[in-house]
């Protein structure tokens, strides 16, 4: 009897590890850096969190990464509030990227861009964290 309660625990504990890590690869958040083109012409990807005004995570936000004038690329959050897009051409300012956070039921509050370093390497990505408070 107490070896087949082993067993169970073992089996419980390698299923909810496999969850954890499958869950920290789901959209969004999926392989930072596995994807990333290295291309010449593509410019810094875009990545971050949104949280709340308790600094809490926020799943499943919308999060648009646009370009002033000229359009973007809306995702979703993952299931621990992060994002990641891709680059624009290199021709594209990072200060010219506005990145905006929308959830039913909060408000943005605020966006925090980390800069980066005048003499940083261009394809380091640009990390945004964005702050929604609940309405």
């Amino acid at each position: 009897m107490k070896l087949r309660g082993w067993r169970t625990s073992v089996a419980s504990m390698s299923i909810g590890v496999t969850c954890m890590l499958s869950t920290a690869l789901w959209a969004g958040g999926a392989g930072f850096g596995d994807d990333d083109d290295n291309s010449e012409e593509e410019g810094p990807s875009y990545f971050g969190f949104v949280k709340d005004t308790n600094g809490a995570t926020v799943p499943d936000a919308k999060v648009t990464v646009g370009i002033k004038d000229r359009g973007g690329i809306v995702t979703r959050t993952d299931a621990l509030g992060a994002y990641k897009v891709p680059g624009f051409g290199k021709d594209v300012d990072p200060r010219d990227v506005e990145i905006a956070c929308d959830k039913q039921g909060y408000k943005q509050l605020r966006t925090l861009r980390r800069m980066r370093s005048p003499n940083a390497d261009p394809k380091i990505p640009v990390e945004t964290e964005c702050t929604l408070q609940r309405t």
